[in-house]
């Protein structure tokens, strides 16, 4: 008994030795510059290390990493509610930015409804996340609540009361209230509701800063997580997490060849094949960047100069884009993580979950997506919305920076084939440019 107590001593001791230099050593990789998702990745395989050499004792850490989930807890609701009034709030009232705005808007949500689709289907069908081995997190079981009272909670009560028991959808539709009433009075007194448009403004600049200091986060709380999981898993179970990887890759392919590629074909009338090469410097420069922000330019000059549409309408539409939909990071993405969640858990996902799922990752994605960890937040909504636990998040966490880079390129794609098919109905995509030969050369001179 003495010698357990003492060789378990020795190991805590190790492992906080361990901890500790971790944390230093990732500090010290930020301030050296090194990309964020490097950081993630490293600190996925020295917490993934960790954990198989000390086993068990790695859990000791484990409050690191839900320090992180609970930050990224705080901030969901403040900047979900603000985001989605400046949203509304700032789509003009013109006729015609109204007709492109809506058609935009249309093309970015549909496609990200679409995506949530698909995300739950193949994740239901490949029982992904079960054999997880989440003992030692505690979760109360939802209660069973009749159809008709499902229905009527997506509408708000007491919007304090919503806030502080995570309920999203009642939230949500309170901030579109609350935008569409500003829109109403901006109409004919835009200057009674200037100071509040500012108040908002300001708030939203406020809780994105916020948000990057809580995502900045990430490498240490994957350090912990990681160590956790591989402590109290045997390889067996962690094989999971690749089966969880492939499978996000493989919904994100067919997504693109069979959605986004198939409206651009029987939608659009154009040729697909003629598409991706015209789109693929911004493809190339989302895949290697991992930011739909950073793509910007990138996404403009495709769509001005490859694909022909207008520069009106592409000026417009990339930038809504990284701020509205995101095809992977707001629907396949937190689907898959919360049937991932519910089967690890042994929750049983009813069909009305399955459309909750939809309509949140759907209405949620609207303003929130451009904001970073916008994957880790949507997902932490979703879970929020169906009743999950939020520690859902912290089971793939770790391999998140792995499947990061095929999500930012699908979310690009997304945008720019809702740039197209809006310049196409709008009549103003010029053909000409679409058809145009592209050597390879040229895209690397481009890039």
């Amino acid at each position: 008994m003495f010698d357990n107590l003492a060789i378990d001593s020795w190991q805590k001791g190790v492992l906080y030795l361990i901890t500790i230099a971790v944390l230093i050593f990732l500090h010290l990789l930020s301030r050296m510059k090194v990309k964020f998702s490097f950081r993630v990745l490293i600190a996925l395989g020295l917490g993934l290390g960790t954990g198989l050499l000390l086993g068990d004792v790695s859990t000791t850490i484990r409050p690191i990493g839900q320090l992180y989930v609970r930050l990224i807890s705080a901030v969901v609701i403040p900047l979900v509610f603000v985001s989605i009034i400046r949203s509304f709030t700032k789509l003009g009232n013109s006729s015609k930015v109204r007709s492109i705005s809506l058609k935009s808007l249309f093309w970015l949500l549909s496609t990200t409804a679409i995506a949530t689709v698909l995300g739950l289907f193949f994740a239901v069908i490949f029982n992904i996340g079960s054999g997880m081995d989440v003992s030692d997190i505690v979760y109360s079981p939802r209660e069973i609540v009749p159809i008709e009272q499902v229905l009527l909670n997506l509408f708000p009560n007491n919007i304090i009361t919503h806030m502080s028991s995570n309920q999203m959808i009642p939230i949500i539709i309170f901030a579109i209230l609350i935008a569409i009433a500003i829109n109403t009075v901006a109409k004919k007194k835009p200057e009674e509701v200037k100071p509040f448009n500012d108040f908002i403004e300001s708030t939203s600049t406020i809780m994105i800063s916020l948000t990057k200091m809580v995502i900045k986060f990430t490498p240490y709380g994957v350090f912990a997580l990681m160590a956790n999981a591989a402590g109290r898993n045997n390889v067996e179970t962690l094989k999971t997490l690749l089966v969880y990887i492939l499978l996000m890759y493989g919904v994100m392919v067919i997504h693109f060849v069979v959605v986004q590629l198939g409206l651009i074909t029987f939608v659009g009338k154009l040729n697909p094949i003629q598409f991706v090469k015209n789109v693929f410097p911004a493809q190339v420069v989302a895949f290697t960047s991992q930011s739909s922000y950073g793509t910007l330019p990138v996404t403009v000059k495709s769509l001005t100069d490859r694909v022909g549409v207008s520069e009106r309408i592409a000026s417009f539409v990339a930038p809504l884009g990284a701020n509205v939909g995101m095809n992977a990071c707001g629907g396949i993405f937190p689907a898959m993580v919360a049937v991932f969640t519910a089967n690890a858990f042994g929750i049983q996902l009813q069909f009305i979950d399955f459309l909750m799922i939809v309509l949140t990752t759907t209405i949620a994605s609207i303003g929130i997506a451009g904001v970073p960890g916008i994957a880790t937040i949507a997902a932490t909504v979703v879970l929020a919305t169906v009743g999950l636990p939020i520690e859902g998040i912290a089971l793939i966490a770790g391999v998140d920076a792995l499947i990061d880079m095929g999500r930012t390129m699908i979310n690009v794609t997304g945008t720019m084939v809702s740039a197209t098919l809006t310049a196409k109905q709008e009549g103003e995509l010029d053909l000409e440019i679409f058809n145009k030969d592209k050597s390879n050369i040229e895209v690397v001179q481009e890039l």
